[in-house]
């Protein structure tokens, strides 16, 4: 089965398997029979400390002063004290997965919208498209770019 990410309104095609910013792994993804799935680790903006673990769209741990709304395979949504998205991970159907939230790089944050990505540039990115043929994607100051490193 062939999913699709959803992320800051861009599409990327073809089953990713991880998003990254440059040389850092934001989150990865799989699939099996339930649909696609989002395992990640969120850090804080010191890129230290672990605020929230996801395992298969699972939270296995999080922050004591974060407010977990939905923790079920097909949603997931854990917000800041402010009610900011820290992550967001949502199954459409068994061919697409949403995920929105914070992600620090190098102590600067990247935010994921459900309408665009703001890069740690402060440039905001909205409605690319990409195939990432079943590999890695990169989101770097240019755009969102399949990762010719990562095999």
């Amino acid at each position: 089965m062939v999913y699709t990410l959803l992320f800051g309104n861009n599409f990327i095609l073809e089953s990713p398997r991880s998003v990254k910013i440059y040389d850092k792994i934001l989150f990865h993804l799989s699939e099996d029979n339930d649909g696609p799935y989002l395992t990640a680790e969120i850090f804080d903006s010191s890129c230290e400390n672990i605020l929230v673990k996801v395992e298969k769209n699972i939270c296995t741990h999080f922050s004591e002063e974060l407010i977990q709304k939905y923790n079920q395979r097909n949603y997931l949504l854990i917000n800041n004290k402010d009610s900011e998205n820290i992550i967001e991970s949502r199954v459409l159907d068994k061919k697409t997965i949403l995920v929105s939230g914070i992600f620090y790089y190098k102590k600067l944050p990247l935010i994921a919208t459900q309408n665009y990505i703001i890069l740690p540039s402060g440039k905001r990115m909205m409605y690319g498209r990409i195939s990432s043929k079943n590999g890695h994607v990169m989101i770097t100051y240019e755009g969102i770019k399949i990762d010719q490193t990562s095999s």
